[in-house]
């Protein structure tokens, strides 16, 4: 996930303030035997070690007892509160998916049998392999396939079309191999904060009459690569959903259909229901900025201009970061006013109201040092 959503008001069960501690400590040894424990005091010096033994144990039994509380819960302990929960676990590493398009050298007067598990290579460790074999009929050249990645997660991502050729395993009459689609859909573990948020949207999918958190739950368990989903039905009968992937990329033929798949199971889709899966519609928008520095000022130039890039970056996510979001220049202001610069000016973005459906597409990006100015 982009964002932490798992912001609620902080609890402890153990008190783990190494100071309030060692003062209880302190006092309690002076009020029993009626000695001041000075600074370099050898007792006081144990005393010290034995706050620091009593601190390290506290913290790990309000670490534990946290564990048992969903929203603090990490790892393989949240994996075990899911039990709890319906048919909710976290989601394994997938492999890409592409549709590759092989082509013969002649047109045969028989069919052409290419087997499952044949290989194309992207480079030495990207592999990927048919799912099915593809029969080439009689008088044809070519036929499509979809391959999977050998390696799961994102490694398998981003290949673009043209992109995998190196056919490792060949076959008689063979010509040319190539992706037609944009290699999609790997993902790593589904984080922490990811499964969290999927544990509480699954009590929607108690209903069996469709409703909005539900398809927005499936969708997101189709893949831990999706960060955000928007579930709406313009009409009766009809339900659009669009999704979004992390870092607000915009998802692929391979990822849009492996949601689709998801949505449209019998156990998932109510009978009446026409779903449409989708990428959201965009808002473009462009980054025109010319900060300023202070002569004489406590940061130097460089560092400010490292300061204002990181800004722009922390900017261009949090406005990708999911759909709905409006195009936002008062919250660029308030980042580049953090930087160390003296003063900026926005030129753009300008304001744009975001529908729910939408997300924003940064265009051009240009920042300028305006130069020194005195206080």
């Amino acid at each position: 996930m982009t964002e932490n959503v798992r912001k609620y008001p902080d609890i402890s069960f153990v008190d783990t303030d190494t100071e309030t501690l060692t003062n209880k400590l302190i006092r309690a040894f002076e009020l029993f035997t009626g000695r001041t424990l000075y600074p370099a005091d050898p007792v006081r010096l144990f005393i010290l070690w034995i706050a620091d033994i009593m601190i390290q144990e506290r913290v790990n039994i309000d670490f534990s007892a946290k564990q048992n509380l969903p929203r603090y819960a990490e790892g393989e302990y949240l994996d075990s509160l899911a039990e709890l929960f319906k048919d909710v676990y976290r989601l394994e590493p997938e492999a890409a998916r592409t549709t590759i398009r092989f082509t013969l050298s002649i047109e045969r007067d028989t069919a052409t049998v290419i087997p499952a598990g044949t290989r194309l290579s992207a480079g030495e460790e990207i592999v990927f392999a048919t799912v099915d074999t593809l029969t080439i009929p009689a008088g044809s050249l070519t036929g499509e396939i979809t391959a999977v990645c050998q390696t799961a997660g994102e490694i398998g991502n981003g290949l673009v079309p043209g992109q995998i050729t190196k056919l490792v395993d060949i076959f008689p009459y063979f010509q040319k191999a190539e992706n037609t689609t944009e290699s999609a859909g790997g993902a790593d573990w589904e984080s922490d904060a990811a499964f969290y948020a999927r544990i509480r949207e699954s009590m929607e999918t108690f209903s069996t009459a469709g409703p909005l958190g539900g398809y927005e739950y499936h969708a997101k368990s189709a893949s831990a690569l999706i960060v955000d989903v928007k579930a709406t039905s313009p009409e009766p009968g009809e339900v659009d959903v669009r999704v979004l992937l992390a870092g607000g990329e915009l998802p692929g033929q391979e990822t849009l259909k492996i949601v689709s798949d998801a949505l449209n199971a019998d156990k998932v889709r109510p009978l009446t229901d026409h779903v449409t899966v989708a990428a959201p519609e965009t808002v473009p928008y462009n980054i025109d900025v010319t900060y300023y520095t202070q002569t004489g000022g406590a940061m130097g130039a460089e560092a400010v201009a490292q300061n204002v890039a990181a800004a722009v970056a922390e900017y261009k996510r949090w406005q990708a970061a999911k759909m709905g979001r409006d195009v936002n220049p008062s919250y660029l202001t308030a980042l580049l006013m953090q930087t160390g610069a003296k003063r900026v000016v926005v030129r753009s973005p300008v304001f744009a109201a975001v529908a729910g459906n939408a997300v924003a597409v940064i265009g051009t990006t240009a920042v300028v040092n305006g130069g020194a100015e005195s206080e």
